[in-house]
């Protein structure tokens, strides 16, 4: 039964091949954004007052800071993307079709997200969340990417939807972005490295003007990606990273990650110490990441049970986890088991983890499932020509 549930759940891949590790790192980013969304709404909402609060500090950083998993879901959108280019440009395989590229975005991620701003309209329109004079220009503009763009904030359906919007920039541009690699190795890697750095300095000294989150903000999380395209492709150092040694390196390079200070959050820190974590922050995903890939330690604690599953349908519950996480979260507020903050902030994050993946793997199934196949556009046809 087990097996039949996970093949019905299963990513289905336009090529055929799945990798269960990767979708082990759309689990780890998922469900660093979830926590992140969960623990904000009960820092946010929660009536009670709990006076050993300051007691956890380290667990409150770091649920503060799963919003990392975008810039998770950022580093693997390129590496994904640029895959099939770095093996035309690297390893000498068949020439990617642009035309098919674009068509593959369009036909993979646009039914989805259309049905889902559509329905989260409907749903909000019903509860009178806001006016329609406000939601319908926001729902407009979400559904051509443009919502920052045009308004200068986040997505009024729901926040999460300003990530899409920087993905669909990187999807226009990614395959001038990929000419890179057809450079020599040593000429395009350093070349990655130093706009890598680049950016993170020019965003310091010039950063984008408030609400307008563009990929100028974030594109050197998506060069990450391209890099590591070129390391996983050249199959670069890979008894290096075979390594049972490398497993710990994994683990280290995940803490980095979670606790580097990459963002203000009260205490200021010096503009230094914030560029030198910046630039450290998309390498240390890059090496946490190619570890991952190449580890066959660190690969099978990735590819284990329900973790690649729930990571395969990470598109869905991002989609939908904000706003279920709003609507239950309203009434699993009022449960409170004694007077613990851990033990409190521990149980309602568990009650709107349920919610979340029952109800995103619903949609998922029945929503965005049937487009991951890239020849559903080919069978429409053909049973409307019937």
């Amino acid at each position: 039964m087990a097996i039949n549930i996970y093949n019905k759940l299963r990513r289905i891949t336009s090529n055929q091949l799945y990798f269960p590790e990767i979708d082990g790192i759309r689990f780890l980013a998922i469900i660093l954004v979830i926590f992140f969304h969960a623990h904000g709404y009960f820092i946010a909402k929660s009536t009670a007052v709990y006076a050993d609060r300051n007691n956890y500090p380290l667990l409150d950083t770091l649920l503060a800071n799963g919003d990392r998993g975008v810039e998770l879901f950022f580093v693997l959108s390129g590496f994904i993307l640029c895959l099939p280019f770095a093996k035309q440009y690297i390893g000498g395989e068949k020439k990617v079709q642009l035309k098919k590229y674009y068509l593959r975005r369009v036909t993979r991620l646009e039914p989805p997200y259309i049905i889902a701003m559509t329905g989260l309209l409907v749903l909000q329109l019903l509860m009178q969340v806001r006016p329609a004079s406000e939601l319908l220009p926001s729902w407009g503009a979400s559904l051509i990417y443009a919502h920052g763009i045009i308004f200068h904030h986040t997505p009024l359906l729901t926040v999460v939807a300003w990530s899409l919007e920087i993905e669909i920039q990187f999807y226009i541009l990614a395959p001038l972005l990929f000419r890179v690699l057809t450079l020599p190795v040593v000429a395009r890697r350093l070349l990655i490295v130093v706009v890598t750095i680049f950016m993170v300095w020019l965003q310091q000294v010039w950063p984008a003007q408030e609400g307008l989150l563009t990929l100028y903000g974030f594109v050197q999380y998506f060069l990450m990606g391209i890099l590591l395209a070129d390391l996983y492709v050249s199959n670069s150092m890979a008894a290096l990273f075979k390594k049972v040694w490398m497993a710990p390196v994994a683990l280290a390079s995940l803490i980095t990650i979670l606790c580097l200070p990459i963002k203000e959050h009260g205490t200021p820190i010096r503009p230094d110490i914030m560029f030198v974590s910046r630039v450290l922050f998309p390498f240390a995903i890059a090496l946490f990441y190619y570890t991952v890939l190449k580890n066959d330690v660190v690969k099978k604690v990735f590819s284990v049970g329900a973790i690649p599953v729930i990571g395969g349908m990470c598109y869905s519950v991002y989609l939908v986890h904000y706003t279920i996480i709003s609507f239950f979260g309203r009434y699993t507020m009022g449960l409170q088991i004694g007077d613990s903050y851990l033990t409190n902030m521990l149980f309602q994050l568990g009650l709107l983890l349920i919610p979340v993946l029952l109800l995103s793997a619903v949609f998922y199934y029945f929503i965005e499932r049937p487009f991951m196949d890239g020849k559903w556009t080919d069978m429409l046809l053909k049973k409307n020509k019937q």
